[in-house]
């Protein structure tokens, strides 16, 4: 079987369950063909151990005078459909989907849109893009629900992959960001992992962490460089007066060094905003990325109270709260009783988030239509 992958954004690194899906099948000896972009802030993907996955990369559009990024794409699919036909087309993101089915109106091939986020229910081409795919991969059934009734789409054709990257469970917690951030030994890190900003209530986050104990520090580790970046430069601004309960790792790592980072931390926080995410965010269910790399490493979790994340407090494996004045105390009750929320973490990981079941069953899917 042959597949190709069109991807507009250059960071398949920070969408774990795409990632997940690609080395799985070529663990299944698929022959992939990943289509998308570069930028240098973000780190190419290394598939150097799988040689059945090639990589065609077209440099984004910097100056007017360039050939637009999508025509770039475009023309690099083209000749895949026209020399090197094959068996699927997974649309990554947004983009890639939108130029598969413009394609698909003039060549024949299967479809398969790979669901990121929530579409745009005021969107009509969006939608009308979900409902041409073949198939359509999902996170989970929040996502399969919110697809069905929004578009005319068969049950049997949306398929479930929570966004867990491929690394196997984690179990050694080791001291990773205390030695690189130099953190005291007698300190416990509360980390947030993944992206920075508003829709996470970043500084919201970094004036709560004033409130905690001194025994407690917050550490951002972000997915890409961030330097640059207005918010992240604000951000640090602000807590100058506060700089040591507040810290940053800004340095991409590895899917496997991730793992040993979030592993060395004693909490992980997902927070989300309500407010500019709506229906997104309380419809995250297994979408966070982040919550399933914490629960993977065994560090117990406090997220925003969210009905889609109440998995959290079934399996006890972390606290949901209603605002950030509340993480204060949600730290302190999973210190109580720590070893049965790394328990529970661990649990929780294994039975409902672990990519396993669910790559088999897109396999079987894929290999049988």
């Amino acid at each position: 079987m042959k597949i190709t992958l069109l991807l507009r954004v250059p960071f398949l690194d920070k969408i774990p369950s795409l990632k997940t899906l690609i080395i799985d099948l070529a663990r299944k000896d698929v022959e992939i063909n990943i289509i998308s972009t570069i930028d240098h802030k973000y780190p190419v993907s290394d598939f150097k151990r799988y040689p059945n996955i090639k990589m065609t990369l077209v440099k984004q559009r910097t100056r007017k005078s360039d050939l637009p990024t999508s025509a770039k794409l475009l023309w690099a699919t083209l000749k895949s459909i026209l020399f090197h036909k094959s068996d699927y087309y997974i649309g990554g993101d947004a983009t890639g989907c939108h130029l598969l089915c413009w394609l698909k109106k003039v060549f024949s091939f299967k479809y398969i849109n790979f669901i990121l986020e929530y579409p745009d229910i005021n969107n009509q081409n969006e939608l009308r893009e979900i409902e041409l795919a073949d198939y359509v991969i999902t996170h989970d059934h929040w996502h399969g629900d919110f697809i069905s009734k929004h578009c005319s789409i068969k049950e049997e054709h949306i398929l479930f992959l929570p966004n867990a990257s491929y690394t196997d469970v984690h179990n050694e917690h080791g001291d990773y960001l205390s030695k690189k951030l130099h953190i005291s030994s007698d300190k416990n890190i509360v980390l947030h992992s993944g992206g920075l900003g508003e829709w996470f209530c970043s500084k919201e986050l970094a004036r709560s962490a004033q409130k905690w104990d001194a025994s407690y520090v917050l550490v951002f580790h972000t997915s890409h460089l961030v330097e640059n970046n207005s918010y992240f430069n604000e951000l640090k601004n602000e807590i100058k007066g506060f700089s040591n309960k507040v810290l940053f790792s800004t340095v991409p790592v590895s899917n496997i060094e991730l793992d040993t980072l979030v592993a060395s931390a004693k909490i992980g926080i997902a927070t989300y905003s309500l407010k500019l995410l709506g229906y997104r965010a309380e419809n995250m269910g297994l979408a966070a990325g982040k919550i399933g790399n914490y629960l993977k490493c065994g560090v117990p979790v406090i997220a925003t109270r969210v009905h889609s994340l109440s998995y959290i407090e079934d399996y006890h494996c972390g606290i949901l709260v209603n605002n950030l004045d509340e993480i204060k105390d949600a730290i302190i009750k999973i210190m109580r009783d720590y070893d049965n929320y790394v328990t529970g973490a661990y649990k929780c990981y294994k039975e409902l988030w672990h990519p396993k079941k669910y790559l088999n069953r897109i396999f079987e899917v894929l290999t049988r239509a």
